[in-house]
């Protein structure tokens, strides 16, 4: 009898703790899919301009994305087949390219992500590559709004055979304190040129799967539960 109690709270105890890491679990993978829109910049036709390049892409000109100021050159995207025999793209056909040394100042571009939760805690990853030069071009990364998470430098691998070739793959982590956050991504070209132009490609952002304070406490609780069951068994069947 006492053997057939302790199975039955065995088996009480492995369904609670398989819905509880099944709950935890539904948290973070409601967040995994990737959060930008347009991340590979796939989205619109590099290709306008004639050789595989369209120059001067400002304001709204990439969908899901704002570039606040240009030159009517910079920046630019590219395609995996054009004049320059560079890339190709580190995910897709395209890849969009910021800043160049001789315009005397950075670009940028941003995207306000929707649908975060404040409090919890993303990854963004994307990739990065030079277009010549002696060393790596450097991105910032940074957030306008959303998170009060500071900067970071990341510096692409110096180029390779072709430009913007190879691609270096980077990734940092960041807390929403909003359910919109704003990130941003500038060349720093004239504050490191060794690398010249920056390529910048497969933007992503996802949940880090940690789950959220409500879900730990309904896991807590659920255990606490459990335990309390567990003991009044013990009890039942010492006094029995």
């Amino acid at each position: 009898m006492e053997r057939g109690n302790t199975m039955k709270i065995k088996g009480i105890l492995l369904a609670g703790a398989a819905l509880a890491l099944a709950t935890g679990l539904g948290a973070g993978g409601a967040q995994a899919a990737n959060m930008v829109v347009n991340g590979s910049f796939e989205a619109d036709d590099f290709g306008t301009g004639g050789g595989g390049q369209r120059l001067g892409l400002i304001g709204n000109d990439v969908t899901g994305w704002f570039i606040p100021n240009g030159d009517g050159i910079y920046p630019w995207g590219l395609q995996n087949v054009n004049q320059y025999s560079a890339g190709p793209a580190d995910t897709g056909n395209q890849w969009l390219i910021l800043g160049e040394v001789g315009a005397g100042r950075d670009f940028t571009i941003q995207q306000t992500i929707h649908g975060l939760t404040p409090g919890k805690t993303y990854n963004l990853s994307f990739a990065i590559a030079s277009e010549q030069g002696p060393s790596g071009a450097v991105a910032e990364v940074s957030f306008l709004s959303g998170s009060t998470t500071g900067a970071q430098d990341f510096t692409a691998p110096a180029v390779g055979i072709t430009y913007w070739n190879p691609w270096g793959h980077d990734s940092m982590n960041f807390v929403a304190t909003a359910s919109d956050v704003t990130v941003q991504f500038k060349d720093l070209a004239i504050e490191f040129p060794g690398g010249d132009d920056l390529g910048l490609d497969s933007v992503s952002v996802i949940g880090t799967g940690v789950p959220e304070p409500a879900t730990w406490a309904m896991m807590l609780i659920g255990f606490g539960a459990l335990g309390a069951t567990m003991r009044t068994r013990r009890r039942t069947v010492a006094a029995a």
